[in-house]
């Protein structure tokens, strides 16, 4: 049986099946709400039910006190709805409301797209998780000289797995060590979140995401997190690769057009940068109403906000990333 939760003071409202925990639902439903280890040790999804009937549905090490149990206070992370419920606590509405983590994670996997992309997967401890939002990057550090900041690709809904995507780069010491001798459960410390574009939630403007090479991992992640929260508004996506080299998610991108209506994914595939860019200001012809998220190399960033500006895109809805792609 489902149940509606309602979270104030955002009055926002979500659907949670039987005995999923309240943090779960939360999360799938592409919320930014504080939670930490998500097994009930930190106690930091700790919130108030305002009304409502809820279960315990596993123990939790985090000792709530006397204080919090009048207050009627739970861990989300442990606790299922019984009833139309209401929850009080805060959400994050941007990338400042979410502190910097330092944890050690483990390779899962490593997926070798081609010689020179791949994908790197890493597991978090259980006991404690990465909370970030959709677009923002992390420091992984191999040891004290060995690091690179990379945007995460996966979605925020999964602090435990994570994902990056990362393009081989020459003399640079952290792609040379993952691609020639990284194996799977080979620690890697994380700091993060930082940096990076973040999704703005509050708005309704049709949304245009533009995508050079690897720029594609945190144009996954956001897009993720637009599904999540089921944004109604046309999505549109142009990813951009050199003539010799693949969109490794080609099959992802078409199986989310396929799937939702109301977004549209166009793949470039060109010699020269030019010839790309005019393609994607060709496709449309007034971007006034639109708001843009482009990840590129800044040169290419420059030429594409001057272009969509002079058809009409405000540059306050301009919201962009220089990574190497």
């Amino acid at each position: 049986m489902a149940y509606q939760v309602t979270i104030k003071p955002a009055e926002v409202v979500l659907q949670t099946e039987e005995k999923e925990s309240l943090l779960h639902a939360s999360l799938r439903a592409g919320l930014n709400v504080n939670h930490g280890c998500a097994n009930g040790s930190c106690g930091q999804c700790k919130v108030r039910i305002l009304h409502g009937e809820t279960s315990q549905i596993r123990h939790h090490d985090f000792i709530l006190s006397e204080a919090d149990k009048r207050a009627d206070m739970l861990l989300m992370c442990c606790h299922s709805a019984r009833s139309d419920i209401q929850l009080e606590t805060s959400l994050a509405s941007d990338s400042s409301d979410i502190p910097l983590q330092e944890l050690t994670t483990r390779i899962r996997r490593i997926e070798h797209v081609d010689d020179n992309i791949l994908r790197l997967y890493l597991r978090t401890p259980r006991s404690n998780t990465l909370r970030f939002m959709a677009g923002q990057h992390a420091v992984l550090k191999l040891n004290k000289k060995i690091q690179r900041e990379l945007p995460i690709a996966s979605c925020p809904c999964d602090g435990l797995n994570l994902e990056f995507h990362l393009h081989r780069e020459s003399s640079d010491p952290f792609s040379d060590s993952i691609f020639d001798s990284a194996k799977k459960n080979k620690p890697i410390e994380i700091i993060g979140p930082c940096n990076g574009v973040t999704l703005i939630e509050n708005e309704h403007s049709p949304l245009l995401f533009i995508a050079w090479g690897t720029g594609f991992a945190p144009i996954q992640s956001i897009i993720e997190n637009c599904l999540s929260l089921n944004f109604q508004q046309e999505m549109v996506f142009h990813w951009v690769v050199h003539e010799y080299e693949t969109h490794y998610a080609d099959g992802y991108c078409r199986s989310v057009d396929d799937a939702i209506d109301n977004f549209h994914y166009h793949p470039i595939q060109t010699a020269t940068a030019k010839e790309a860019i005019d393609k994607i200001i060709a496709w449309h012809n007034d971007f006034s109403q639109w708001r843009s998220y482009i990840i590129a190399p800044p040169a290419i960033i420059d030429n594409v906000v001057e272009l969509l500006g002079a058809k009409g895109l405000p540059l306050e809805k301009v919201k962009s990333d220089p990574v190497v792609a």
